[in-house]
């Protein structure tokens, strides 16, 4: 992951790229523990706005996996379509752990 080139591409320089991807890591798991709680108990409503929240910060950041994810459990929400979205959290839940691990890592 290459951060320098990941803050180049929306205008900050490398370490206030690096507090924001912090910062989003940290939110992004409260939305993901939301988006969980919302998927078990079927509430659509509830999955489409954690999904939502985290489509936004990453598409902001450039975490293209995630949002492109987090869209799709997004529109399939919004349709009641829930099948498959307890696969997509778990893929998020492997980005943003990939995220702080190479955070940490520099």
């Amino acid at each position: 992951m290459n951060f320098n080139e990941m803050a180049e591409n929306i205008g900050l320089d490398e370490q206030d790229f690096r507090e924001m991807a912090e910062l989003f890591v940290s939110v992004g798991v409260t939305d993901l523990e939301k988006l969980r709680d919302a998927w078990a108990s079927r509430n659509c409503q509830g999955v489409v706005m954690s999904a939502h929240s985290l489509k936004g910060a990453s598409a902001n950041l450039g975490f293209t996996e995630i949002y492109e994810i987090a869209k799709r459990v997004e529109a399939d929400a919004r349709v009641q379509k829930l099948d498959g979205a307890d696969e997509a959290i778990g893929e998020i839940a492997q980005k943003l752990t990939s995220i702080s691990a190479a955070l940490e890592g520099h």
